[in-house]
């Protein structure tokens, strides 16, 4: 055989990516599920548009920051509900949805979002908000007190990413320490701090007891890194301890001191408290524990909004605790609850699939292309959703699936027909296979390293 009639030997998968597509690694996740605390933003669910659930994020806003801020909602729960033929409740973006709602939440104090739902810009400001986010896990965080932990640590160590106007980024607390600097006209330390206390000596309803002194300092010193090793280092046993839920209380306090009032906590993974290998007694504990923390308690009860995850196999485990702890129902088919429920169902259009798709394309580019779906075309992406059951997990992998197959046989494009083909072909799992089947499959919760 001569050499011009060998068959052409085919480039490195992604040197074909970065050759032709302009791409420097596959830009999709392999597993799909968000794991909140990874710096891969592939992974990290920060890649989530609004977009994507375009009538939803709006109704986000409406139900929880502006309930949060004036209509005194203490509770709201974001659902997934699967279509008949399924179980499966994960892998609809609550994760990547309740991330994106604190996050623009705290890059003004909610500023944004209100005045988009059309308050003042003086009504927003006296409504301001934060928020915050935690995770039950069923390794780490198994009680109340650890979440409430977990966020506080979340508030002090969290950077968010670099903007013209924070060049480094800043934590939560640290946005909070400039507003109350701002607020006093002073940055010493002392006048801080006896703000802070003066807030504490108002409360007449029930505590925890007296705010943390060592925590108040280092929250108005002004010095990000002592405070976020002083949050991060206390140790596993006290954790789970009530007494641990005392951090969010001192937070809370410093909190309003900067003239925020309200504080809204996204809790992801109920379903890991929910779970069966969590005791029965345990759940029940914890159920009122809710109700203690977050509606009989100061200052939580007077500031704390929790937005919790949920799915059916969740609510099953816990749904009958949570009546007898007199909490708000969660019910999600239930009209009466229709002001504090979000459901979250199937990606729909071939617009949203793009939405999902294009950021994580343009994460992964290396040069300006001319077409800026490149290697996919528009026919594509009606494919895929076609070939997928809605849920962005579902595309994710798929995509993911579909440019490592088309970047090993070195496709010039990924065309419908192709699309069809090579998803046809793959023996992918189904809704009800374990999230194990997908090798490197992303963790669940939220990692503490922040």
């Amino acid at each position: 055989m001569t050499a011009d009639s060998s068959p052409k030997k085919k480039q490195n998968p992604v040197v074909w990516m970065r050759r032709n597509w302009h791409l420097d690694r596959n830009p999709f996740p392999q597993g799909g599920i968000a794991s909140l605390a990874r710096e891969d933003n592939r992974e990290n669910g920060r890649l989530f548009r609004p977009e994507v659930q375009p009538d939803k994020v709006p109704e986000a806003v409406d139900k929880f920051v502006v309930g949060a801020a004036f209509s005194g909602l203490k509770f709201g729960y974001l659902w997934s509900v699967s279509g008949p033929a399924s179980d499966d409740y994960r892998g609809y973006g609550k994760s990547s949805m309740l991330q994106y709602l604190v996050e623009e939440t705290n890059k003004d104090f909610g500023r944004a979002l209100l005045m988009n739902a059309g308050f003042s810009s003086d009504e927003a400001e006296a409504a301001a908000i934060c928020a915050m986010l935690a995770s039950f896990d069923k390794g780490i965080n198994t009680s109340l007190a650890a979440v409430f932990l977990q966020a506080t640590e979340y508030a002090c160590r969290h950077r968010y990413p670099a903007t013209k106007q924070e060049p480094e980024g800043k934590t939560l607390a640290e946005r909070l320490y400039d507003r109350l600097v701002a607020k006093l006209g002073s940055d010493d330390p002392t006048v801080l701090a006896d703000a802070v206390q003066n807030v504490s000596d108002s409360i007449r309803g029930r505590t925890l007891g007296p705010p943390l002194d060592d925590f108040i300092q280092l929250l108005c010193a002004g010095d990000s890194t002592a405070l976020g090793r002083y949050v991060g280092q206390v140790k596993s046993g006290a954790r789970t301890r009530v007494g641990a839920a005392n951090f969010l209380a001192t937070f809370l306090l410093f909190a309003k001191a900067a003239g925020v009032d309200h504080v809204l906590l996204g809790c992801d993974q109920l379903e890991d408290f929910a779970a069966t290998t969590t005791s029965k007694q345990k759940r029940a504990l914890e159920t009122e524990r809710f109700r203690d923390f977050v509606l009989e308690l100061m200052p939580m009860a007077d500031m704390l909004t929790m937005v919790v995850t949920m799915h059916p196999r969740a609510e099953v485990a816990i749904s009958e605790m949570w009546r007898l702890a007199d909490l708000p129902s969660m019910a999600w088919h239930l009209d009466e609850n229709e002001g504090h429920v979000i459901v979250l169902r199937e990606i729909q259009s071939v617009e949203q699939t793009r939405a999902l798709l294009k950021p994580y394309l343009d994460e992964a580019r290396t040069q300006t292309v001319d077409t800026e779906l490149i290697p996919f075309t528009e026919e594509s992406f009606e494919a895929l959703l076609d070939r997928s059951d809605g849920k962005p997990r579902d595309i994710l992998r798929k995509a993911h699936a579909l440019i490592e197959r088309a970047a090993r046989e070195n496709w010039a494009a990924i065309d419908a027909d192709g699309t069809r083909r090579v998803l046809d072909s793959l023996a992918l799992p189904d809704d009800s296979a374990s999230d194990e089947t997908w090798a490197g499959a992303s963790g669940r919760s939220l990692e503490e390293s922040w």
